[in-house]
């Protein structure tokens, strides 16, 4: 028999549900919002969606053994519940269940229980611990995201998946064991965990998700086992106290900002497996001094290493047949590099804004140099343009304020808009009669050029 609520008097405090009720219908108390206590009895078996929900009064409730399942939203947004207890007969904690139970301070979750629903106890904000038990095979998505206070929590050895987004924005979690169960961290997993200092990745997981360390800002320290090939987009941007990481064998793709805002992180290797590096990987790593790229690696994304102040010194190997949009630029401790014959193309900003850069050797190789690649390299004196290239995009070397002289190879039939302008130190240039176009402003600035 569910249980009947036909002319309730929605504002009363107390309510005592009468024996033979078997279950406690979706919605049945939700809104009760003086509800302050109340008391279910044994024989009812399942708590309905939405049931308690919005009993903003609500401080406790004990939950009979005879209950195997707690429905969705049951108990979501009772503001003022403190404590309860889950008995041994339930196996299922239902979808958003106690989610937004702000002052629940206190939860048992007993060994019955095999699966935590879909948010179900997000923004649990005075939750400080919790255990889950063995019993348990699946964390869903956001099930403790935004619990703020959560201090400690262990994951037992039966969980096989961390769902996407499970423990983002625990801003008080300092510490955290995944077991070797787990084989997949989902995307965001443990984003925003502000005082977590250290992590050990299991050997059974393969792939680390999108944003799964992001914003984890105090993290110094993590160990990624042989047995991960993917590091996801944005899967420690902005961890500003990671300073060192090693990236295992088993890895082939770095992903997008993967590294990017890693501010403490002084150097890294990256090994033989890795064939791609993502656009922004190691992006605004301002104490990164050096870095190996492995012959293995073929494509540099776009800003790959832009803003990267620190770095002194990189070896672009002969398997790199593309330098992405901006992928050095603003490395304002870059001295030299060389550019092996393997590549073809140079795009958009590339080496732009490298301060320090005072010499480029462009190969054979090389058929176009595209817009700006070089444009704000004040202390570059020397370069020379292979006869490979045909064209000299827009502001290649607009504000190399150091460049003395350039020679133009025979090849280049189109000089683009201010290439050179602001080369403030260029007193002399021979343009070949193979050159049919030169774009607007294109020795604007040039001062010394007569």
């Amino acid at each position: 028999m569910a249980y009947d609520v036909l002319g309730f008097d929605r504002d009363t405090d107390t309510v005592v549900i009468p024996y033979g009720v078997t279950s406690i219908d979706d919605r049945a108390f939700s809104g009760c919002k003086s509800l302050t206590s109340v008391t279910i009895p044994d024989g009812v078996t399942s708590i309905g969606r939405f049931a308690f929900s919005d009993c903003e009064s609500l401080t406790e409730i004990t939950i009979p053994e005879s209950v195997t399942i707690i429905g969705s939203f049951a108990f979501s947004k009772c503001y003022n519940l403190t404590s309860v207890k889950i008995p041994d007969s339930v196996t299922s904690i239902g979808e958003k269940a106690f989610s937004g139970c702000e002052n629940l301070t206190e939860i048992t979750i007993p060994e019955s229980v095999t699966s935590i629903g879909e948010k179900a106890f997000f923004g649990c904000k005075s939750l400080t611990e919790i255990t889950i038990p063995k019993s348990v095979t699946n964390i869903g998505s956001f099930a403790f995201s935004n619990c703020y206070n959560l201090k400690e929590i262990t994951i037992p050895e039966s969980v096989t998946t961390i769902g996407d987004h499970a423990f983002s924005y625990c801003k008080s979690l300092t510490e955290i064991t995944i077991p070797k169960s787990v084989t997949n961290i989902g995307d965001f997993a443990f984003s925003n965990c502000e005082s977590l200092t250290e992590i050990t990745i299991p050997d059974s997981v393969t792939s680390i998700g999108r944003f799964v360390f992001n914003n984890c800002c105090n993290l110094s320290e993590i160990t990624i086992p042989e047995s991960v090939t993917i590091i996801g987009d944005y899967a420690f941007w902005g961890c500003e106290s990671l300073t060192n990481i090693t990236i295992p064998e088993s890895v082939t793709s770095i992903g997008d900002y993967a590294f990017s805002g890693c501010n403490s992180l002084t150097e890294i290797t990256i090994p033989e497996s890795v064939t791609s590096i993502g656009d922004y990987a190691f992006s605004g790593c301002n104490s990164l001094t050096e870095i190996t790229i492995p012959k293995s690696v073929t494509i540099i994304g776009d800003y790959a290493f832009w803003g990267c102040e620190s770095l002194t010194n990189i070896t672009i190997p002969e398997s790199v047949t593309s330098i992405g949009d901006y992928a050095f630029s603003g490395c304002n401790s870059l001295t030299e590099i060389t550019i092996p014959d393997s590549v073809i193309s140079i795009r958009e900003g590339a080496f732009s804004c490298c301060k320090s850069l005072t010499e480029i050797t462009i190969p054979k190789s090389v058929t176009s140099i595209g817009r700006a690649v070089f444009s704000g390299c004040e202390s570059l004196t020397n370069i020379t343009i292979p006869e490979s290239v045909t064209s000299i995009g827009r502001a290649v070397f607009s504000g190399c304020e150091s460049l003395t002289n350039i020679t133009i190879p025979d090849s280049v039939t189109t000089i683009g808009d201010y290439a050179f302008s602001n080369c403030e130190s260029l007193t002399e240039i021979t343009i070949p009669n193979s050159v049919t176009n030169i774009g607007p402003h294109a020795f604007s600035g040039c001062r010394k050029l007569h």
